[in-house]
C-alpha cells in the first residue's frame, strides 16, 4: 500500500487499528469505499459491516489479484442453507455486478445493481430481510432476472 500510495494522488488513504476500523464503520460507514485488509480482519470488518445493511446476506466482496481475481459474497459459502432455497442471493449477484465493473462492463454492471434495487424496493426479498413476507432464494433470483432481461 505505502509503496503505490504514491501512485494514486487522487485517492485518500487512511491507516486504522481494527478495532478503530469497526468502531468507524458503525459511526459513519459512508467514509469507506474500499477497505483493504488482512483476511482476518477482513472477515471480522464484513460481519460487523453487514449490521449495517440489516444482512450479510446483501455484502458483496472481491479479491483482486495481479492475475486473477475472486468475486464471492462476504459470508463465503453457506452450507447450512444447502438444499433449502434460503439464501439471500443478493451478495452473489452484486459480486457479479463488481466482476462486470472490474472487466470494464459498466453498463452491464449498473443494470445488475438496478434490478438488485427494485427487488429491494418492491420488498421481494428473503427470510432474513423479511420474516414474514420472504420468498425463496430462487424466486429473489428469478425476479431480479426478470427485471435485467425486461430492461435490456
Amino acid at each position: 500500500m505505502q509503496e503505490m500510495e504514491a501512485d494514486y494522488k487522487n485517492v485518500t488513504v487512511d491507516y486504522l487499528f481494527v478495532d478503530n476500523a469497526a468502531m468507524q464503520i458503525i459511526q459513519c460507514p459512508k467514509q469507506f469505499d474500499v477497505i483493504v485488509t488482512s483476511n482476518l480482519f477482513g472477515d471480522i470488518l464484513s460481519d460487523e459491516s453487514s449490521v449495517i445493511t440489516g444482512s450479510l446476506g446483501l455484502l458483496p466482496s472481491a479479491s483482486i489479484g495481479l492475475s486473477t481475481s475472486v468475486f464471492e459474497p462476504v459470508h463465503g459459502s453457506y452450507p447450512q442453507g444447502a438444499g433449502k432455497d434460503i439464501a439471500n442471493p443478493i451478495a452473489a449477484i452484486l459480486s457479479a455486478a463488481m466482476m462486470l465493473d472490474h472487466l470494464n462492463l459498466k453498463p452491464e454492471a449498473k443494470l445488475v445493481r438496478t434490478a438488485v434495487n427494485q427487488s429491494l424496493t418492491d420488498n421481494f426479498v428473503t427470510e432474513d430481510l423479511d420474516e414474514k413476507n420472504s420468498k425463496k432464494c430462487s424466486e429473489v433470483g428469478d425476479y431480479i432476472q426478470n427485471i435485467i432481461l425486461k430492461t435490456k
